[in-house]
This record gives structure tokens, sequence and C-alpha cells, in this order.
């Protein structure tokens, strides 16, 4: 079905998390206004993920979802997903949406969708969790396109076609004034700064605490360079133990940064090295030069970056996604800290 994009006047983008994906979803709110100059753009997001576009220039409203389903218990979650979903419908109904487009494809956000009343409601035809069922428009789901390149296919039914890959991430002026006065106060800048993110939600995708802690130890010792640990408060444990396995001492802003701050960080960084996470895509939106640690998920969508450069070891059972093969998570593993390091080294002798 092809959609005329000028009867969109107000449009509904759905992505409610994570922080990668909700970033890797950004080149798609810039494609709608260039599209629609005059339309009404609005994002609904959680609460989680909300800073990645506040000041967002293609947005005219960010409409953020509160949803209260935490709790390990299964009654508990859905009982505060749909007290959630009360809340936002009538704030959803009341903007009087021509056209929602559901880039998450999962039960929340298919609810989210249909609780608009939309007169269009797109979607992936894969969707899960019988998300589809909330679609008026179903869009096939390319299945070897990964990326901001999915999000923005599925435009096409709006005839738009896009392949600007760009991702935004709001970075204010205070957030990197913040940034220059803890690295001032914190790190000596020596010979760069390098970001190492350790952190991710997945068990899998966490490379070896002591790879990382050799990792430090030769940015210090070899290259003169200043690590700096980001990440959120829950990631407290994990850097503090690859700490306590280094011989030299790191700067850590794990717990000490809002997220906008982290990436002002990053911003201020001169490589970034980093696992599968959201501060990952953070990093590439900002365009610094960054190291991807990967085993279980695909980097591929990403290999057009001319700064971005993967370590990762080439096994027949990647990627694997959430369903590992093995018990040790090999993929990660067996990646050595000489081979990490050595994907930096262009930066840090360019530096």
């Amino acid at each position: 079905m092809q959609l005329d994009i000028k009867d969109c006047k107000r449009i509904l983008i759905v992505k409610l998390s994570s922080i990668g994906d909700v970033v890797m979803t950004t080149p798609v709110a810039k494609a709608l206004r260039q599209a629609a100059p005059d339309a009404y753009i609005a994002w609904v997001v959680e609460d989680k993920a909300k800073d990645m576009l506040v000041g967002n220039p293609y947005l005219d409203e960010i409409i953020i979802w509160k949803r209260n389903s935490t709790s390990r218990s299964v009654r508990k979650r859905a009982s505060g997903l749909l007290l959630g979903l009360a809340r936002l419908m009538p704030v959803l109904r009341a903007r009087k949406f021509d056209l929602v487009i559901d880039f998450q494809g999962l039960l929340r956000s298919g609810l989210v969708t249909g609780s608009t009343m939309a007169r269009w409601r797109l979607g992936f035809d894969n969707a899960r969790e019988g998300a589809a069922m909330f679609y008026n428009v179903h869009f096939p789901a390319q299945r070897r396109v990964r990326g901001p390149q999915q999000y923005l296919s599925m435009l096409e039914p709006l005839n738009i076609v896009s392949e600007d890959l760009d991702m935004h991430v709001p970075v204010s002026d205070e957030d990197l004034a913040f940034a220059r006065e803890f690295i001032s106060r914190e790190a000596e800048s020596g010979n760069g700064i390098v970001a190492l993110c350790p952190a991710t939600t997945w068990p899998h995708k966490h490379w070896r605490e002591q790879g990382w802690a050799e990792l430090a130890d030769a940015l210090i010792s070899d290259h003169g360079a200043t690590p700096i640990f980001l990440g959120s408060p829950a990631d407290s444990k994990l850097v503090g133990q690859i700490q306590d396995m280094m011989k030299d001492k790191a700067v850590s802003s794990v717990g000490k940064t809002t997220l906008n701050q982290a990436a002002a960080l990053i911003k201020s960084s001169d490589t970034v090295i980093s696992v599968d996470t959201g501060l990952l895509h953070i990093s590439l939106a900002l365009d610094r030069p960054t190291v991807g640690i990967f085993g279980p998920t695909r980097w591929q969508h990403f290999s057009k970056k001319d700064n971005f450069t993967v370590a990762a070891k080439e096994l027949a059972c990647m990627p694997c996604l959430r369903h590992p093969t093995c018990k040790q998570y090999d993929c990660m593993t067996f990646l050595t800290t000489e081979e990490v390091l050595a994907k930096a080294k262009p930066w840090l002798a360019a530096k």
C-alpha cells in the first residue's frame, strides 16, 4: 500500500527503547522532516531513552511513556504496562495523529500504536508478540538489512527513500562544559583520552573483565593515554572489578553522569572502545573514532563508517543473538587484549 506523505499532517514515531536502538532510529526523524517540512512530528519514547531525543531539531514533541513494569513478577509487569498505557492513551488521542509508524515491533509498541486510533498505522509484517495485529499498513521486513537503513526502509510506503544514515545525539554546551571540567579534574590528558564502555545488558555481549583491565593498563603504560570508564550506576560493580584487576589506576565516571553528560565525555574523547551497547551507538552518532567489541550481535550495518572498526572473532556460530549455543561465550572469551588494542593503535599513534 502506497501512502501520500502530503496527507500526513500529524505523524508519530514509535520507538520506545533501548538507548542504542533509539539512536539508530534518529535518521528517520530527519527523513520525515525533509519530506514533510510542515508536518507535526512527535516521538513516543520510554523515560530511560528520552535524553537521546531532547533537542532533536526534526521533532516538534517528545512524548514520554512512563510505564511501571520493572518488577520481576509477570503479573506486576503486565499491570504496570496497562496502567502506563491507560495514562498515555488520552495524550496520544488528543494529538489526532494521521500516521503512526511502529519501529519497535513488539507487543507494547503495538499497543501504543493501536491506542492512537490513527488513520494509518504502519509496521513491519514480521513484528513479534502479535504487534502486527495493531497495524493496518504492513511493510515486508528486509531481513538482510539492519540498523538505521532498516528503519529508513519502512518509509518506502510513503515514497520516501533515504540513505542518509547519520544519527543524531544532542550534546549541549552545559554537558560539554561538564566533560571539560571532569577531564581537567580527574584525568591527565597526556596522549589522549580513551573512553571505555564495558557494560551491556546481555551477559554474552560482555568481554572479559581481565581483558578490560589489561587493555586499560596498556593504554596507560604503552601509549601514555588516559582511559576513562563510562557507564550507569548499575555498572559500578563490574567496573570496580575491572579496576581491582589493573596494575595502574584508571578514571571512572560510572554513576557520576547523566546520559547526556556521558555523551559529552564521549564527544570529548579521542578514541572510544566499547561493547555493543547504547554508548557505542552514541559514539558513532558523534562521529568519534570507535572500536566495537562484537560477538553474538551483528556489526556489518556499521561497516561503511571510516572511523569505526570491529574487534571480533569469526566463528561459525556468530551471530547467535539472544540464543547462545556455547556455555563460555566463546566469541567474546577468545578475543585477546592484543587484538582489541591493535584495532585502536592507528588512532592512538595519530594522537
